[in-house]
């Protein structure tokens, strides 16, 4: 039976989550149908400048992605709170930019401003809109949405495009952060479609790499959003070791008989309170058993607290990840 979102997602409180968006009719809607030869690799790019705008617009910050052909993972950081200090003229401007409609078109931007200064007249709306902004339900169905019809009609289909609900797990601590975008940066080498994480593409180690060539000095500087709204909240990781980290988890899956771990990458992972030994298979099978929630058994006991449960799915991954005295 599925759990209601709000024992999920606390809707009062900042924190980072990881969501995963499945196509209903399952395969090739994004890559290579086999039985008509069509190819929807666009939509995979659709997809990828969908979320990097609306991490921009929403109260978000984007820190991993990976596009596949049948679904998409994003691990994201929200703020339910940021919004309460934006101005109204922001409210509604960005309001606009999440549903344009013909506003954003040539010739329409008289119609545009009277629209935004109607919004900022409502005191109903801008409260409404305020709360969506920080709403994780909010920013998937603005993300999915669009991307549905779309696609919908590029194949003359009718009725849903994506699952009715995404799935969201709750990550507790840094740790739990750290493991699930390297997960998730692995999606295309645990799939087998690459060997290597410099040949991935619609992914967010692929931009990282990209642009970690243009700007080298990046590589000691703590690991930044992909997009983002807001301000404060970054991971306590520089680049440098998350990259290292995820190359030889990569190198490990393509060749488990040279999987050696590396000194410095085991001091790394016991420095989070991660077990060295098993965090490689614990991050291949990262979504196993479906949990809720994903941290060190403290943060987890802290969470079903806060939502007034007795306990949070999540409890033997926890075991496993991490190291506990």
């Amino acid at each position: 039976m599925a759990i209601p979102r709000k024992y999920l997602v606390d809707d009062s409180t900042p924190g980072f989550y990881h969501c995963i968006s499945r196509c209903v009719r399952r395969a090739y809607l994004c890559g290579d149908d086999p039985f008509t030869g069509h190819n929807c690799d666009h939509r995979k790019a659709w997809i990828e400048k969908r979320m990097l705008e609306l991490a921009s617009i929403f109260s978000v910050k984007l820190f991993a992605y990976a596009v596949m052909d049948n679904h998409y993972h994003l691990v994201l950081y929200i703020d339910p709170l940021a919004p309460l200090n934006w101005s109204n003229s922001d409210i509604a401007e960005k309001w606009l930019l999440a549903y344009p409609g013909r506003l954003d078109e040539k010739g329409f931007e008289l119609q545009r401003e009277l629209k935004k200064q109607a919004i900022m007249a409502d005191k109903k709306k801008l409260k409404k809109y305020r709360k969506r902004f920080g709403s994780l339900s909010w920013f998937m169905s603005r993300l999915n949405e669009p991307l549905a019809k779309t696609s919908n009609a590029e194949d003359f289909v009718k009725g849903r495009f994506w699952e009715s609900r995404f799935t969201s797990v709750a990550l507790l601590d840094e740790s739990a952060v750290l493991s699930c975008m390297a997960y998730v940066d692995l999606n295309p080498i645990r799939a087998g479609i690459v060997k290597e994480l410099q040949a991935s593409i619609y992914t967010s180690i692929e931009k990282r790499l990209k642009k970690l060539s243009l700007q080298p000095e990046l590589l000691t500087q703590p690991i930044q959003p992909m997009a983002s709204s807001v301000n404060g909240r970054i991971i306590n990781i520089n680049l440098k070791d998350y990259v290292e980290l995820v190359d030889w988890a990569g190198k490990s899956i393509v060749h488990p008989n040279k999987a050696k771990m590396p000194a410095h990458i085991n001091s790394l992972l016991s420095a989070m309170n991660l077990q060295p030994d098993s965090w490689l298979t614990q991050i291949q099978n990262f979504n196993k058993g479906s949990p809720h929630s994903i941290g060190c058994l403290e943060k987890l006991q802290e969470r079903a607290k806060a939502l007034k449960k007795k306990w949070l799915k999540g409890i033997t991954t926890s075991k496993i990840l991490y190291i506990h005295p």
